[in-house]
């Protein structure tokens, strides 16, 4: 698909659902930051990696027997980390299969978070201890490092009681990451003194879920409460679409929308933005509906609901680039929501016109006469003057005076940060080719019993079509 044939003005949310992916055990999706991988965290233990192209299954991941929570990509798509009810998190390596680092904990993990810009940190918010920030080694072969987080109601009062975590996201350069409590608390930590910087209070329900702008610093919870906030960040040295934010900003986290079902009063399973950062995305909580809401949102108003068949919806996924949207129900079917892209040649090919239907082409009598009639009179031979237009063009075409068109390629602002620290941004995952034994030997030819001799395998030794043996 050529991206500047597609029509700028397109709106970037989907309509109906394309395809399906017949997973069973899946309970979680995610896309990877390029959008070219889906993985799904199974109800089995096991973690599927699909590939969007072909809709086909790259990588299975044996995780354990425990039913998987979640997962999380790291920016390069090279690393996943997945966590289960166990409190166990493991980060692969996809590229061997391998098992990168492995972290246990005491309690069942509620959420956990890859870094943004490098694959050795990540964050873990279990649901019986303090929020940790895991370290892994370079070499793979060291102990990763816990750093406990403390969070408490009162991010002054080191003497107050500490509240459980159950949601958290990074910032979009990772120097901040975000916490949400089961007190309705939301925390911005520091990563690197791993201390509170400023903390708000959204409402006494807890909050379930939590993510961040992809293009902005603004992120988006979903409470008990059945409310969807869309909170404004405004931490010293955090980045936003139109300018830094000076050394001396006081840090502060605003509510500035709320968006909720007043009628129906549902609860939602997911809150997420698009990939531009202009919709908040989430499904609803309902045993007979499939249903995907799409909101503004600066204003709140709703701007599109999808509706899929009768059944409940799990979790939802958005593409980082393209208007797909991906949608677990509780069957374990992944439904692929998208829409046709409309193509726009008159960006291509300025005054084409697109027929809707075939027209009959009606031949002009003098379209291959010799000689033309100009509308001043002059007649001019078409075949000459081809001729010497070739001519002129032989003689001055100059190599050090040649234009020469250059399609320059604009690089996807979501991938054009020059401050990133992943030493593995152009990682493609490789592809297995498993060959059926069954089938090989169908293949093969069967051995000639009279060659089981060596002697005699020796001297008449099986020849191919169009090969010569000569013998010394």
């Amino acid at each position: 698909m050529n991206r500047k044939l597609l029509d700028p003005f397109e709106p970037e949310y989907p309509e109906a659902v394309e395809a399906c992916l017949d997973d069973e055990y899946a309970v979680k999706c995610a896309f990877s930051h390029s959008g070219s991988l889906l993985a799904t965290a199974r109800s089995d233990g096991r973690c599927y990696i699909w590939d969007m192209d072909t809709l086909n299954v790259m990588r299975k991941l044996n995780h354990g027997e425990t039913a998987l929570l979640g997962l999380s990509w790291s920016r390069s798509g090279r690393y996943i980390l997945t966590y289960d009810e166990a409190g166990i998190c493991i980060v692969w390596d996809l590229q061997t299969e391998a098992i990168r680092a492995r972290v246990e904990f005491g309690s069942a993990v509620a959420h956990a978070c890859m870094h943004p810009r490098t694959s050795s940190k990540f964050i873990v918010c279990p649901t019986r201890e303090a929020p940790c920030l895991v370290t892994i080694g370079s070499d793979g072969a060291t102990e990763p490092i816990i750093s406990p987080i403390r969070i408490s109601a009162d991010s002054v009062n080191q003497k107050a009681k500490a509240a459980a975590s159950t949601c958290c996201c990074f910032g979009k350069k990772g120097v901040y990451a975000f916490f949400g409590s089961s007190k309705g608390h939301v925390y911005a930590v520091d990563t690197q003194s791993l201390k509170v910087v400023c903390s708000t209070k959204l409402s006494s329900s807890a909050v379930n879920t939590m993510a961040r702008n992809p293009r902005g610093s603004d992120i988006v919870t979903s409470s008990s409460d059945r409310i969807l906030r869309v909170c404004e960040v405004q931490l010293p040295g955090q980045e936003t679409r139109r300018k830094v934010m000076p050394a001396d900003t006081p840090p502060a986290i605003t509510v500035t929308t709320k968006i909720q079902d007043i009628v129906n009063r549902v609860h939602w399973t997911q809150a997420l933005f698009s990939s531009s950062g202009d919709y908040i995305v989430s499904g609803i909580q309902h045993k007979a509906e499939h249903n995907i809401y799409i909101w503004d949102k600066f204003t709140g108003s709703l701007v599109k609901m999808l509706t899929g068949p009768n059944e409940l919806l799990e979790d939802c996924a958005v593409h980082p680039l393209r208007a797909i949207y991906a949608s677990v129900s509780t069957f374990g079917i992944i439904y692929m929501w998208t829409r046709v892209p409309q193509q726009n040649w008159n960006a291509f090919a300025p005054g084409f016109r697109e027929l809707e239907e075939n027209i009959e082409y009606l031949e002009p009598e003098d379209i291959f006469d010799r000689r033309l009639e100009r509308p001043e009179g002059e007649g001019v031979d078409c075949v000459q003057a081809r001729i010497q237009q070739d001519k002129r063009a032989a003689a001055g075409a100059d190599e050090s005076e040649m234009s020469i068109d250059v399609d320059i390629t604009d690089n996807d602002p979501l991938f054009s940060d020059s401050d990133s620290q992943s030493d593995d941004d152009g990682f493609v995952l490789p592809v297995l080719v498993e060959c059926d034994d069954n089938l090989v030997s169908t293949l093969l030819p069967e051995p000639d019993p009279q060659l089981a001799d060596p002697q005699l395998a020796a001297k008449e030794a099986p020849t191919m079509p169009g090969q010569t043996i000569v013998e010394s």
